[in-house]
């Protein structure tokens, strides 16, 4: 496999991660809008802050909040492993060329 077709999965890999992650906040967000959660909108793209306000809604409602909160953990780090992926090929192919 050439170097460019890797680069190209890796970047692919980086941008659903990305999109995931923000799809996800957005309807976490109008999720908890929905249920007369306040917020502040400034902090919604804070990782950790929507999960905050989430856990403080299943308190409330009596419910578990551990499944969304793990995989909103396991979401943000993808995005962080296919961002460094994607980093250091980018800087292994600079050094090639």
């Amino acid at each position: 496999m050439q170097v460019n077709t890797i680069f190209f999965y890796v970047a692919i890999w980086f941008g659903l991660a990305v999109l995931t992650e923000v799809t996800s906040s957005f309807f976490l967000w109008l999720f908890l809008r929905r249920h007369g959660m306040d917020m502040i909108f400034g902090f919604t793209g804070m990782p950790g802050y929507l999960e905050r306000i989430y856990l403080g809604w299943c308190r409330r409602e009596g419910r578990s909040g551990k499944t969304v909160v793990v995989l909103r953990t396991l979401s943000i780090v993808n995005v962080l492993i296919a961002g460094v992926t994607f980093v250091l090929l980018q800087m292994a192919t600079l050094e090639v060329k």
